[in-house]
């Protein structure tokens, strides 16, 4: 049994998880009593993101072993991934109860207070789970996760210089390249010698193992270099970002290819779902919906919608985004009970954060896939959509440190074909006539250079009644990657970026070529320009 829980286990280190999960079934068939294979099974589904797989696995063990503090711990974190957070609050209490010396739950309950923006909690939670951590090891490397929470806290409270301390005795203790880069991120004055040295010496190893143990001890090596020598040196800056995204570009096993069809597939399924209507057209009175590329100010935006009394900001929720998936998978032939479906889904998980506020935004860019069914599920929802500069998205999103949930965005090729792809989303879109007045389209660039024209017209088309207050958008607090960004003043300074102006010409070509592709497909006619933008 333990050459098959080795070659499970190396299986999974490599990222092969097709063949784990063939094999753990096949080993779990042979030996249907051994739990530990039981275990590991859930484990590959949910590395897998079949979160409802995983838990039924777990909900079965439980059943036969209902003091398992590992299947409840599970549980908990699987229903928090789904965004199902009362679900996963009771399981996350049972696990405390079972075995309160555990520091994971008290990580899980963390996470549920930061999704409800009581930070203060969150802080609790994350003490007591590092208080554990410290008893079982003094290897802090262990559990960087919970230490990078406990950092995002800190940012979340408007507490840089605690974070900064947090970091700098983690340093101290041992050098880590990817605690050096949120330093970086926060305040550059705060790098010392020696770590910047570190960071240097270490840029240098030569010597790995694996193509992926060079990845994961080079990348955030050369991102917090590239971050911190941004201002000072540009030219430097620029070489280690290539650096990083070359190193990350090797690792990925990834197909362009997978986007267009993505998007065919779903243009297919709205062709079979459009002229079928649901029943309740007030449904989504109470959704928010931003949408737009990763890093078109899509944060910025909600950091505007939620500075007041009525609206609560709920960052990127995956539950849209995933429940039109799994209807498409799920349903080759619709009733209007399967459209039904995923609206009561969504209104019923984004009710959680409710109880105090009359309305929720969800800022998952990714969402402008799903326009048209947004619409569709959800006749009454808001949907604001945000235009930027499609090369100042392009260095915006090479510069940030992105590996599976933005993939493309490790070279500027895959950039230019899938700025393409978005194009030709919302082209889509606009030739079905789901994009009209319904839908309010901001630029980035008008959004930074007239901001208190576009907050008043954002609170008009929201029906926000509540006064915008400044102070409440400066101490907002997003999780994505303008984290140490949003809380500071407007400022236009991002735009008509000069980086990478060598590599403009790939970007472009990419670009060009992918929209050959979508001009092949004879679904919409291909403006001249981007959405008004000169790419050129």
């Amino acid at each position: 049994m333990n050459k098959a829980v080795n070659l499970l286990q190396q299986y999974i280190s490599n990222g092969q998880l097709d063949k784990a999960l063939i094999e753990c079934k096949k080993f779990c068939d042979q030996n249907p009593s051994d739990l530990y294979l039981k275990k590991l099974l859930s484990h590959v589904y949910y590395l897998k993101e079949n979160f409802r797989s995983a838990i039924e696995i777990s909900e079965e063990i439980i059943k036969e072993h209902p003091n398992d503090f590992d299947c409840h711990n599970n549980i908990g974190n699987y229903y928090l991934k789904l965004e199902e957070y009362e679900k996963s609050k009771q399981y996350i209490s049972k696990s405390k109860e079972i075995n309160k010396e555990h520091p994971a739950p008290y990580q899980n309950q963390s996470e549920i207070y930061m999704k409800e923006r009581d930070f203060l909690n969150a802080l609790k939670e994350i003490n007591i789970c590092i208080s554990l951590h410290e008893k079982l090891s003094d290897e802090y490397l262990n559990y960087k996760s919970t230490i990078v929470l406990k950092i995002e806290i800190f940012i979340a409270l408007k507490k840089q210089n605690e974070a900064v301390t947090l970091i700098k005795k983690y340093l101290s203790n041992k050098f880590d390249a990817e605690l050096m880069l949120h330093l970086t991120q926060i305040d550059k004055s705060q790098v010392e010698d020696y770590m910047l040295n570190a960071c240097k010496e270490n840029s240098l190893n030569k010597t790995f193992n694996s193509s992926l143990e060079k990845y994961q001890k080079l990348v955030p090596v050369y991102f917090a270099l590239a971050n911190f020598y941004e201002k000072e040196n540009k030219e430097l800056s620029e070489e280690y970002y290539i650096k990083a995204n070359k190193e990350v570009f090797s690792i990925q096993r990834l197909t362009m290819m997978k986007f267009q069809k993505s998007i065919l597939n779903i243009i297919k399924n709205y062709e079979s779902i459009k002229e079928k209507t649901i029943v309740d057209n007030l449904k989504g009175k109470n959704n928010i919906f931003i949408i737009g590329m990763p890093r078109s100010g899509t944060t910025l935006t909600e950091s505007i919608i939620t500075a007041n009394s009525e609206v609560f900001g709920a960052g990127e929720l995956m539950s849209f985004y995933d429940l039109t998936y799994k209807l498409m998978i799920d349903h080759q032939e619709y009733e209007t009970k399967h459209l039904e479906s995923v609206g009561d889904q969504y209104v019923l998980r984004t009710k959680y954060f409710l109880s105090s506020y009359m309305r929720v935004v969800d800022k998952l860019p990714n969402n402008y896939h799903f326009i048209g069914h947004i619409k569709k599920f959800l006749p009454s929802s808001k949907i604001i959509l945000i235009l930027r500069d499609p090369w100042d998205l392009a260095v915006s999103l090479f510069k940030q440190r992105y590996v599976s949930n933005i993939s493309y965005s490790s070279s500027f090729f895959n950039l230019g074909v899938q700025i393409s792809n978005f194009e030709a989303c919302l082209l889509y879109w606009e030739s079905q006539g789901v994009i009209d007045d319904s839908i309010m389209k901001i630029r980035y660039e008008d959004l930074v250079q007239n901001f208190e024209f576009y907050q008043k017209e954002i609170y008009k088309f929201c029906e926000i009644k509540s006064e915008y207050k400044t102070e409440e958008r400066e101490r907002f607090f997003a999780k994505t990657a303008s984290i140490n960004q949003v809380q500071n003043k407007i400022h236009s300074e991002s735009l008509k970026k000069k980086d990478f102006l060598s590599l403009k010409s790939e970007f472009l070509e990419a670009f060009y070529s992918q929209r050959k592709f979508w001009e092949s497909k004879n679904i919409f006619k291909m403006p001249s320009k981007f959405f008004n933008y000169d790419l050129n």
